[in-house]
Parts: C-alpha cells; sequence; structure tokens
C-alpha cells in the first residue's frame, strides 16, 4: 500500500493539473484512511526532493514565480547569478505546498483555505494571523498559514526570515516549520531565518520562551531569551549560542548588519533588500569575512562604495536594477 500511495503522490508532483483534480487530490490526502501511509510517502517525498534539480524542477519554480507575480525579464536576471538557489527554494516551496496541505489539514484543517504571503526582493511584509498573532517578514519570504486555525496547533510554514509576535494560547502552541527545523511558542516573539542558499537556519528568542526540534525531532532545546539555535543543513547538526539581538533584529529597522559574512553571503543579502541582480564571476571573491553596519535605509551605492575601499579588488557599475561588478586583475 505504502509504494502505491508514493506512486500516485510522485506523479502528482510531477506534471500540473486542473483545478479540480488537485482539489479531489487534497481531499484524498486529508482522508482519515491509510493516514500513516501517506504521511511516510510525503516525508519521502521531502526527501527526495530538497536537494534534486531537474527539468520539473524548473516547471515548479516558474509556478512559484507566477504566483509571486515576478515577470520573465526578472527571472532570466536573477538565474545569471543565482539559479541554483532559486531552483533549491523552489524544490522547498513545492514540497511544503503539498506536504503542507496535508499535514495542516489532516488535523481538522480540510475546511481551511492556504494563504501564502511572499514579499519580493526589496519589500517588506506584515502579517496579521488569524489568531491576532502578528508577523513580519524580511525580503525574499515565504509564509504559508491557514485562513482559520482549527485543530490543537497553529501551523505556520517559512521560507526566508521572519519576526513573529505569538498571540498567548496554552491550549494551542504556535508552531513554524522550515525544512527540518520546528519552532514551538505559546506566546513569545523569536526570529527565525531560514533563507534556502544559506547553509543554515537560525531561531533567536528575543522574549519568552520556545522550544526548537531539529533534524526531525532528533535534537530538542529550551531557550532562554538572547539565546539562538543554529542548525546546519549540510550536516544536520545543531549548536545553541547566545545571540546578539541587536544585530538579529537589525532587517526590521531597514539596518544593514552583516557579521563574519563572505562577500558571497552579503551579495545575497543585498540583492533580496534591493530588489537587484548581480553581474558577476562570484567566485573571484575569497572567502574571507567581514563585519559591516550600515545606517537606516542605506542606498546600494553607499554600500558597495564602502565594501569597495575595504574589501578592494573590485569596480561596480549599476544600470537600473542589475549591479556590474568587474573585479580587478
Amino acid at each position: 500500500m505504502k509504494d502505491y500511495i508514493q506512486r500516485i503522490i510522485s506523479a502528482f508532483t510531477a506534471s500540473r493539473h486542473n483545478e479540480m483534480l488537485t482539489k479531489e487530490i487534497h481531499q484524498w490526502l486529508v482522508d482519515e484512511k491509510h493516514a500513516d501511509e501517506k504521511e511516510a510517502a510525503l516525508h519521502t517525498l521531502w526527501e527526495e526532493t530538497e536537494g534534486k534539480i531537474d527539468t520539473s524542477t524548473w516547471n515548479s519554480l516558474s509556478e512559484v514565480y507566477d504566483k509571486v507575480g515576478v515577470n520573465e525579464q526578472k527571472k532570466t536576471r536573477r538565474f545569471r547569478i543565482r539559479g541554483w538557489q532559486y531552483t533549491a527554494a523552489a524544490v522547498v516551496i513545492f514540497a511544503i505546498s503539498i506536504s503542507g496541505t496535508f499535514f495542516l489539514t489532516k488535523n481538522k484543517y480540510s475546511e481551511a483555505a492556504m494563504v501564502e504571503n511572499f514579499a519580493s526582493a526589496g519589500n517588506m511584509n506584515v502579517i496579521e494571523l488569524p489568531d491576532g498573532s502578528k508577523v513580519q517578514t524580511n525580503s525574499g519570504t515565504l509564509l504559508l498559514y491557514p485562513e482559520t486555525f482549527k485543530g490543537d496547533t497553529r501551523t505556520v510554514y517559512l521560507i526566508g526570515e521572519a519576526n513573529f509576535r505569538v498571540m498567548k494560547n496554552p491550549d494551542k502552541p504556535f508552531i513554524v516549520k522550515s525544512g527540518t527545523v520546528s519552532v514551538t511558542a505559546l506566546g513569545t516573539e523569536f526570529n527565525v531565518a531560514a533563507y534556502p542558499e544559506t547553509n543554515e537556519i537560525i531561531a533567536t528568542l528575543l522574549t519568552g520562551k520556545i522550544k526548537v526540534d531539529c533534524n526531525g525531532g532528533k535534537n530538542s532545546y529550551i531557550l532562554n531569551p538572547g539565546e539562538q539555535i543554529v542548525y546546519q543543513n549540510t550536516t544536520s547538526q545543531s549548536f545553541l549560542a547566545n545571540a546578539n539581538i541587536e544585530d538579529v533584529t537589525a532587517w526590521q529597522k531597514g539596518l544593514f548588519v552583516f557579521r563574519g559574512k563572505t562577500m558571497k553571503e552579503i551579495l545575497f543579502t543585498l540583492e533580496r533588500r534591493f530588489n537587484v541582480t548581480f553581474q558577476c564571476n562570484i567566485s573571484s571573491f575569497s572567502n574571507d569575512k567581514y563585519n559591516f553596519s550600515f545606517r537606516q535605509n542605506a542606498s546600494i551605492e553607499e554600500i558597495m562604495n564602502v565594501m569597495g575601499e575595504i574589501v578592494g579588488g573590485f569596480n561596480y557599475k549599476i544600470e537600473g536594477n542589475v549591479c556590474y561588478i568587474k573585479t580587478k586583475k
């Protein structure tokens, strides 16, 4: 039976279907019959697709861009620099869209429609969830949540970075899922950073208390304010650390703070925050790490000028939404 269910789910996720068939498949997924086998099959889907890149991945990516309103010109531009990062993002988003629908609806969510909120590059969103909780999402972030919280938990799915201010409800824990990391809170404020192009998922507690489960619950932590969990995707390792709260929350104030970041990591962040594409040979930069702090709402020109002086070895030119970087020989 498991193999049969696996084949159905794999066939469904491998291609595009009309609205009626999609609805029927979702209804079949949430039906209690063979629920354990369906859940196991969806977990297998997550594990198999998390790092796979093929033609269906690009189709999935195109669908995601269509949903968030990115035009064809922007799609092409971004692939020039970091196409593989967006490919990975598409796979994760696609898996969450399918398995998220199932896991949420399985626990009495069958009547609740799902909401996909995307903060495009250069923008941030402030969202009020159905329970009154407040979420601020950083640029390039997708938050998936139900129109109405039903069942025993309030579960949302995150790709990117967001700050959560959770409305207290001891009888219904608030859960943020991102990949294999799950953050549970009753009433608190915390930050989760989980961008697909980075190797880490970081959960930081600002106030209250949260529980963080990593790698499918194999490692669990209870955090106090000022602490954070860092989970490394490539090694599946996690550790507890003290957080610099001002640095963690700087993005909410429009500040730019980089601590121990390579040029590659810095450019990825600037792409999201300014909605620009960097045209350069990223391998020409070393893996040296830098510390930068820029004032609130600093311009891309100001940031590039400072980095040019400190890092050195390159010139840049901005034309429209493209920044051309030429390294000096």
